[in-house]
């Protein structure tokens, strides 16, 4: 890897070195002849991975992602090789606390759609049959997304018509809108579905029906972690990027991109360097790529409505998460936490009324009123015992004034707020958890915000709305030629997609013949 800033003019300069970054990266590697036209990737932190991977702490190592599906089409496309655990049995478990008796009623929900589905039918037998209709209905639509195009001419788009009718009709409606359709009215099962609909940092009456559609039917088909931990897909991508002669500077941070008549010229770092390049992608939040590194007021000059979509774009929610490491005293496999995750919430719309304080820049979080997640990491990768606590949504607020102008008053906060979820993670899902603690570990939005640059702290990129998602979203083509964003939404499956596509964009479909999705298998 070397460090020297190349004089040459470049191919491809990528802006961004995690994942979806370093896909992008190595998809061009993989379908370029590098020597004629090399691909440059450039990172301001000092490794590559962004928010998918994991770091130490005296002698602990936390992973920042949980679950991923079965992703091994990618893996296949990319020429990728990870060592996966997948969680059989059940992968996911609720804890749904009744804030008024707080009484706990435990879900577990099983790997596999036909268990999954089974399961459900067998124990609500008052809503079987609306939950067969949903389920079989979902999967349906959820298959159509293999047959979409990425950019669809017009011919494409009346063939959509035929091949994706139920895609076409629920593009524009929430989850909940399209959830109502099916009359489900058993509580428990309503509570279920709306949890996948938070995975991505919304409520159910704000997330595309679409985008959570595919994360149910995705996860039900299989739940996954790399048994090194998320580090091995940086790792991964990294080594075989380099090995095609991929060329990627760490430690530089990009202060400028460079347009010249409508049409990208390359960038400018930090340092007063130029690089020059025949095309560049940016994988940074909009906010900084669009707004600071170009300008909007440029933008505009060659599409006002481009322009005017960046200026509104709704990125996610930020997070506040607790990694914390334990003694080898306890049992967390005796505890059920082998799993992908762990729901704990209080249920009854608790999330939605969480969403509302976070949208005004509260916290919304009480003794009677809570949802987040418990995951265990260690139990896959097999290092000390350790657990995260991952909490969603928090707002950066004040978070980021705090930390640069109060840090005694920022480091009392999170404290104080780590102390309360601990709580209740002792209380209803792991007793005397505090005695086996050795190491805390805490992560607010002011560190997403620091560590990504993302003005807000974002932490699954551009929100899944229904305005905001899918066709609607930002496009990937920007006005100045040349300059790609390929902005998705969370998760390790979409940013590794992405690199995918917008090569595909570039190469007019001679790497995935403009299809959004990527072939795949599906088992009945």
């Amino acid at each position: 890897m070397s460090k020297d800033i190349p004089k040459e003019k470049q191919g491809l300069i990528v802006i961004g070195g995690g994942v979806t970054g370093l896909s992008s990266a190595l998809t061009w590697a993989l379908h370029h002849n590098v020597k004629e036209e090399p691909v440059l990737l450039i990172e301001k932190e000092p490794k590559t991975g962004g928010y998918v991977t994991s770091y130490e702490r005296k002698g602990y190592v936390f992973d920042t992602c949980q679950m991923i599906p079965d992703m091994s089409e990618l893996y296949d496309f990319l020429g990728i090789e990870i060592d996966l655990k997948e969680f059989k049995g059940y992968y996911t478990r609720f804890f749904i606390v009744d804030p008024k008796t707080e009484k706990i009623t435990k879900i577990e929900i099983p790997s596999g759609f036909k268990n999954f589905k089974n399961k459900l039918m067998t124990e609500y037998p008052s809503n079987a049959k609306e939950i067969e209709h949903f389920l079989d209905y979902s999967r349906a639509m959820y298959k159509e997304f293999f047959g979409l195009k990425l950019n669809p001419n017009f011919f494409q788009m009346l063939k959509m018509l035929f091949t994706c009718p139920k895609i076409i009709k629920n593009a524009s409606k929430t989850f909940d809108e399209y959830f109502k359709q099916f009359n489900i009215t058993e509580h428990e099962v309503i509570e279920i579905f709306d949890s996948y609909a938070a995975f991505s940092g919304l409520p159910g009456n704000r997330a595309a029906a679409l985008m959570t559609v595919s994360a149910i039917n995705s996860l039900i088909a299989g739940a996954f972690r790399p048994k090194k931990g998320f580090i091995e897909f940086p790792h991964q991508l990294t080594e075989h990027y380099l090995s095609h002669g991929g060329k990627l500077l760490l430690n530089t941070k990009v202060d400028k991109i460079l347009v010249e008549a409508g049409v990208v010229q390359g960038v400018k770092l930090a340092s007063g360097e130029k690089i020059l390049s025949d095309n560049v992608i940016t994988t940074l939040d909009p906010n900084i790529a669009m707004k600071q590194m170009i300008g909007l007021d440029v933008i505009a000059k060659y599409d006002k409505k481009y322009a005017d979509k960046v200026a509104s774009v709704k990125m996610s929610t930020s997070s506040f998460n607790i990694s914390l490491g334990l003694d080898d005293k306890i049992d967390l496999a005796g505890l059920g936490l082998d799993c992908g995750y762990n729901v704990l919430s209080t249920g009854k719309g608790s999330f939605d009324k969480l969403f509302d304080s976070f949208e005004k820049g509260e916290i919304g979080f009480t003794d009677k009123q809570f949802h987040f997640g418990i995951i265990c990491p260690s139990l896959t990768t097999g290092g000390k015992p350790n657990i995260t606590i991952r909490v969603v949504p928090m707002a950066l607020a004040d978070w980021a004034k705090l930390r640069k102008e109060n840090p005694k008053e920022y480091k009392a906060k999170k404290e104080k707020w780590a102390d309360y979820f601990i709580s209740l993670v002792e209380k209803y899902v792991i007793p005397d958890l505090t005695k086996h603690i050795v190491l805390r570990d805490i992560s607010t939005p002011a560190t997403y915000a620091r560590y990504s640059g993302s003005p807000t702290g974002s932490i699954y990129d551009m929100a899944p709305y229904p305005d905001n998602f899918g066709r609607s979203r930002l496009a990937m083509i920007t006005p100045i030629k040349n300059l790609y964003q390929p902005r998705f939404v969370h998760g390790v499956f979409a940013s590794l997609l992405s690199g995918i596509q917008v090569n595909d964009v570039i190469l007019d479909g001679a790497i995935n013949n403009g299809n959004a999705r990527v072939p795949k298998k599906f088992e009945e």
